[in-house]
C-alpha cells in the first residue's frame, strides 16, 4: 500500500539552499544557511514519516524520530534560540493542519522559511518571503 505525502513535495532543504544563495556573506564565514537547510531536510523527513497517511510501522516511526533528533542536533550547532523558535512553530502549525485532516503545503511553511531566512540575512520578512517564493519556483521547476 502506497501512502500519500502529507508534507510539501518540494524539498525544504533545496528551497532554503536556493534562497540563501546570493546573500551577502560577511567575511565569507556565514554557514548558517547550509546548517538551517540541513536541519529543514531532517525536519521534513521526520515530519513526513510521522504524519504519512496510513499506519506507520514501528520502524518507520523510529526513522522519523531519528530524523527529528538529527534536525534538533543540527540546528543546535548554531546556538541561536530564534531558529529553534521558528522550527517549533513550523512543527506546531504543520501538526495542526494534519490534525484537521489536511496536508502541509509549502505555502503553510513559507512564512516560517522567510523568518528563518530573515534571521540569517537581516532582511525584513517580506523581502525574505520574496526570496523563498523565487526559490520554491526554481526548485519546483528543476532549477530553471
Amino acid at each position: 500500500m502506497e501512502t500519500a505525502p502529507r508534507t510539501p513535495e518540494v524539498p525544504l532543504e533545496g528551497v532554503f539552499l536556493r534562497a540563501v544563495r546570493g546573500l551577502p556573506v560577511p567575511n565569507g564565514q556565514d554557514h548558517r544557511g547550509e546548517v538551517v537547510a540541513e536541519a529543514l531536510g531532517y525536519l521534513q523527513e521526520g515530519f513526513g514519516v510521522h504524519y504519512a497517511t496510513g499506519m506507520a510501522s514501528d520502524d518507520a516511526i523510529l526513522v522519523g524520530d531519528h530524523a527529528y533528533a538529527l534536525a534538533v542536533e543540527t540546528i543546535a550547532r548554531l546556538d541561536e534560540p530564534r531558529f529553534v523558535g521558528v522550527a517549533s512553530r513550523m512543527i506546531r502549525d504543520g501538526a495542526g493542519e494534519i490534525s484537521r485532516g489536511g496536508a502541509v503545503s509549502i505555502s503553510l511553511w513559507t512564512p516560517h522559511l522567510a523568518q528563518l531566512l530573515g534571521i540569517i540575512s537581516g532582511e525584513d520578512e517580506e523581502q525574505s518571503k520574496r526570496r523563498i517564493d523565487v526559490a520554491i519556483r526554481e526548485v519546483s521547476s528543476g532549477g530553471k
